[in-house]
């Protein structure tokens, strides 16, 4: 492949934006084949759900619906097969990354050469956001356990006092900061699995010691590639929730083909950007990794010692 472009190297971070772009350009024809196979039919599944829910919702509010467990039951199934996209466009992205590292990566790769890789991939994501699932369940049991003793002890005459109601906030704002402060390790936590074959609970500590060192380059990475998926997002799921609102507000009636339609719409928008997050922030990782480690200087080494 022509114009090769070298993962592990140290760069700025506007370097590490410019050059997930020319990967982009590069790739995205074989990138977004391989992810439409498997990402369209969980965005129907999905955009199904999301219409069943949307097209009762703003009839009535959940207290008036007359199935509350089939209510209940759609939105469950939902959170699953969103999360199952979520493992799907993490690494089948991943793969794509690792088979161009290797360069196996041409423009007729499909499913047969990437499986493998996928498959692998695919559990070591599983269990690093099980494991982060249950970290942060624990953190919000920590605070509510917290904000609940505080508040039933401190209500005096059916209102909280001043004290809890201040215990109250600068717990929110605590828990709003622990969010901002672990945001850049969030950002690369899938990596050192993906790319330096690291273990789950290896990947986890790494991306935990490296986000925290280069904390302030991947803060501004996580704001420039949140507000880069954003605009891609709400160009697609801007109709979406423009209906959804004024159905709402304006109490009128939406039919089910038309939130499945606008549905769908949304979810190629996600189809389409997440993808670019994820390889925004591979080359966050690959950058830092590069010059924490010199992987490919110890890579050059090696190839010498094995003339």
């Amino acid at each position: 492949m022509s114009d090769r472009i070298e993962f592990y190297k140290n760069r700025s971070i506007g370097e590490r934006f410019s050059v997930a772009v020319d990967f982009l350009k590069q790739n995205w024809k074989v990138l977004y084949k391989n992810i439409m196979w498997g990402g369209l039919p969980l965005a129907l599944l999905m955009s199904f759900l999301s219409a069943r829910m949307m097209s009762v919702r703003p009839a009535a509010g959940i207290g008036a619906l007359s199935d509350l467990y089939g209510y209940l039951l759609t939105l469950g199934l939902l959170f699953v097969v969103s999360f199952l996209s979520m493992l799907y466009l993490y690494s089948m992205t991943g793969a794509v990354l690792l088979h161009y590292d290797r360069n196996q990566l041409t423009g007729t790769t499909g499913w047969g050469s990437l499986q493998g890789t996928f498959f692998k991939l695919v559990g070591k994501t599983f269990l690093i956001t099980l494991i982060l699932y249950l970290l942060v369940m624990i953190i919000l049991a920590i605070f509510g356990v917290i904000m609940g003793i505080s508040g039933f002890g401190a209500v005096s005459g059916g209102q909280l006092s001043t004290s809890a109601a201040a215990l109250i906030v600068f717990s929110v704002l605590l828990l709003l900061g622990i969010c901002i402060v672990f945001i850049p390790f969030f950002t690369i936590v899938y990596y050192p699995a993906f790319f330096s074959g690291k273990s789950v609970w290896q990947s986890i500590t790494i991306a935990f010691k490296l986000g925290f060192k280069n904390w302030g380059s991947l803060f501004v990475a996580f704001i420039l590639t949140l507000i880069v998926f954003i605009v891609i997002y709400m160009i697609f799921s801007g109709p979406l929730q423009l209906v959804s609102l004024f159905a709402t507000l304006g109490g009128i009636n939406v039919s089910y083909i038309t939130y499945f339609l606008l549905a769908i719409l949304s979810s190629i928008g996600t189809i389409l950007a997440y993808p670019i997050m994820i390889v925004i922030f591979a080359f966050q990782y690959f950058s830092i990794v590069e010059s924490e480690e010199g992987v490919s200087l110890q890579s050059k080494v090696s190839d010498f010692e094995n003339l």
